[in-house]
This record gives structure tokens, C-alpha cells and sequence, in this order.
């Protein structure tokens, strides 16, 4: 028996307040990227087999952030897997103080 803590849930909506796994998830891509405060994810072709990720981070002061392409690559799949239902042919942006996403709905 599982408890409710380990349930993934089924939907996740992007308009509904952030969940235990994404508050979790902002906290560790924080420790990663001390500097980021915003992450903007695109999905550039989901057609092929090995999309093209389109990541963009910023500061608080909404300056660009430079980062690694292995960086942007692990946390932009980390953020997908954390928001399936998002749509990410448009542009996204996850808050890492919070853990939320907007940019659209889901």
C-alpha cells in the first residue's frame, strides 16, 4: 500500500498550484543552477524521434544565465516528465523558486 505522498497524479494541471514532486524538483535545480530563477523551455520538433530542446534561463532580474547544454538538456526533461500534460511546442517558463509553470494551458 502506497501512501499519498508517493502517488503520482494521473493529470497534473499547469494552472493548479505546484506539487510535492515539483516543489522537490525547483529545490534540486536550484542546488544545480544557483543563479537560475526562471528555466523557458520549447519543444522545437516533437515530431522526431530526438527532439530539439529550446532552454533559455534567467535570473531574477530576468537577465540571461548561461548554462551548459547539459544542464539545460537534463533540466528541461526533468521539468517534462514533471508536467506531461503541458503543452511544449510553446514556450514555458518554470519557476525554480516555486516550482509552478505558466506560459499557457495545459
Amino acid at each position: 500500500m502506497t501512501s499519498a505522498l508517493h502517488k503520482r497524479p494521473l493529470n497534473p494541471s499547469c494552472t493548479e498550484a505546484p506539487t510535492l514532486r515539483a516543489r522537490a524538483l525547483a529545490r534540486r535545480l536550484t542546488i544545480m543552477l544557483p543563479r537560475v530563477t526562471d528555466l523557458q523551455i520549447r519543444l522545437q520538433d516533437g515530431r522526431t524521434a530526438w527532439p530539439h530542446l529550446d532552454v533559455r534561463a534567467t535570473d531574477a532580474n530576468g537577465r540571461s544565465v548561461r548554462i551548459s547544454r547539459t544542464q539545460a538538456h537534463v533540466a528541461a526533461r526533468w521539468i517534462i516528465r514533471t508536467y506531461p500534460a503541458a503543452s511544449w511546442a510553446e514556450r514555458r517558463t518554470f519557476d525554480l523558486r516555486s516550482g509552478a509553470l505558466d506560459g499557457g494551458v495545459a
